[in-house]
């Protein structure tokens, strides 16, 4: 009788643990869809326009500096710090 009981309660905690997984799964699916929904701003395509003008000696020791991962993360760090500012209980 305990060995049925065990067997029991352990299935119901994989049961609750599989669930909490894939409702995680799901809203992480659906922010991402969410996240791919907005589209792109313009002034990206103008800031494409204004790098190509650029000079070749710019251009290559910008990326011996990798000066586009880095300004990727600069503005990824200000967009989430954005963000983050808008939750009530943080921000």
């Amino acid at each position: 009788m305990a060995d049925i009981i065990d067997t029991v309660l352990q299935w119901i905690k994989d049961f609750f643990t599989w669930l909490f997984q894939y409702i995680w799964a799901q809203i992480l699916e659906a922010l991402a869809a969410v996240i791919n929904a907005i589209p792109v701003p313009d002034f990206f395509y103008q800031a494409q326009s204004a790098f190509s003008s650029l000079s070749g000696n710019v251009l290559f020791f910008a990326q011996k500096f990798a000066f586009g991962e880095g300004v990727a993360m600069i503005l990824a760090a200000y967009a989430i710090r954005f963000l983050i500012r808008r939750i009530p209980i943080i921000g």
